[in-house]
């Protein structure tokens, strides 16, 4: 069997191994347009505070994990386009120029997204940028070298964002994220990310939302992000929004794609095309996803799963919802932290919808809790009732799950 990689990012490395597992003595062959091997777009951030000793190791600890399971990679090669039919893809050697033609018998597509610069008067000069790989990540690190490189603006409010946002701050400049939209987080509910927000405000990040940028005032560099409301200083502007899923080499294949041009994809991955698959951001589940994520920026910890409150109402549920806090361990122990839950049911049989959640410490591992009651189909009263770990140096006798759970009665 022979099965093409589309892009290296792990999730389409470890689905080409998916299929062919059973397969004996299949190759699998991985294109890579990029002069890097991929270390996943939402992983870029975290190098750039980071040595370029480090983001090396990275690197060559995905081609070491490539040779090891016999996988051909072959970087600055890229498919230009697919043909179903014959079960080809046409591919360019970037670093010569000439064109193969390539068969496969089964093909992944793992070609991410891609975030575009906006269309306004500046946006060429040096200092306005974005991170969508290795290459962007190597200019960046020397970029913010220079001592003058200190107020950074970030466009996009989403989880993007952030992950760029924490970086600075813990790099200790000074942190401003626009967004066009009033909310942060649109995957939260309007309440819950106001709360949000105020705390990260606290960890010493400013906010501009509701404010579309018009121009980036400047000489050779950038030295102003120009809002209709408002100018701001700005030695480095990063684009985190307008976030596209790099599909067009599918759209011409009849491959159904969603409103946002990610390609659906079934519960195996598979697209509406015969023996093409797709994964990571240039996909989407057909019969959805909890989206279960989580961030942290600074001391504040943020995660959710399943839907909002605002979501369920949209999709026409009745639902019911609470909010409560509890610590992740024992007042008695030294520097106990808060976990606040807002949990998202049914109104009638109270099973379990979604929920949201921020705090100091370990609020992923309730978020992963309920991702796990919700697959399950478990109702709060449910959930209560689970026999939770207790430690008296680790954890309370009554998890913040169970707090919240309780509010319910």
């Amino acid at each position: 069997m022979k099965i093409i990689v589309i892009g290296s990012i792990a999730a389409g490395v470890s689905a080409a191994a998916r299929l062919a597992a059973g397969s004996k003595g299949a190759q699998i062959t991985v294109y890579e347009r990029g002069a890097f091997y991929s270390c996943g777009v939402d992983g870029l951030p975290h190098y750039l505070c980071e040595s370029l000793e480090e983001l090396n190791k990275a690197i060559q600890s995905k081609e070491t994990e490539l040779i090891k399971n016999g996988i051909k990679a072959c970087l600055q090669h890229e498919v230009t386009a697919i043909d179903p039919q014959s079960k080809t893809v046409s591919v360019t050697d970037l670093s010569t120029g000439k064109t193969f033609t390539e068969r496969y018998d089964k093909l992944v597509v793992a070609t991410g997204s891609s975030v575009s610069l906006p269309s306004v008067r500046g946006a060429e000069r040096v200092g306005v940028h974005t991170l969508k790989n290795v290459e962007e990540l190597v200019f960046l690190k020397e970029y913010i070298k220079t001592p003058y490189v200190s107020d950074i603006v970030i466009l996009g409010a989403n989880w993007a964002g952030l992950e760029i946002a924490k970086v600075f701050l813990k790099l200790g400049r000074h942190v401003r994220i626009i967004d066009k939209s009033r909310q942060l987080l649109p995957e939260f509910d309007p309440e819950i990310s106001s709360l949000i927000q105020k705390q990260l405000e606290l960890e010493g990040v400013a906010f501009s939302l509701g404010e579309t940028v018009r121009s980036f005032p400047g000489r050779s560099y950038i030295e102003q992000v120009q809002t209709e409301r408002n100018s701001y200083s700005c030695d480095l502007c990063i684009c985190a929004d307008n976030n596209q899923p790099n599909t067009e080499l599918l759209k011409g294949c009849g491959a159904e794609l969603a409103a946002n041009g990610a390609v659906f994809v079934d519960d195996e991955l598979a697209t509406s095309i015969a023996d093409v698959y797709a994964v990571g951001n240039c996909a989407v589940s057909r019969s959805g996803s909890l989206h279960t994520a989580s961030i942290r920026v600074g001391e504040t910890e943020i995660a959710r799963t399943g839907l909002t409150e605002t979501q369920a109402k949209k999709a026409g549920l009745r639902v019911k919802s609470v909010t409560g806090t509890g610590s992740d361990r024992p007042g008695i122990c030294p520097n106990p932290q808060p976990v606040t839950i807002k949990l998202v049911f049914d109104a009638q049989t109270e099973r379990i919808l979604g929920a949201q959640a921020w705090g100091g410490k370990n609020v992923s591992t309730r978020i992963n809790a309920i991702a796990v009651a919700i697959t399950a189909g478990m109702t709060v009263k449910a959930l209560a009732g689970v026999d939770f770990c207790f430690s008296s140096a680790q954890s309370t006798i009554w998890d913040p799950i169970q707090v919240v759970c309780g509010m319910v009665r």
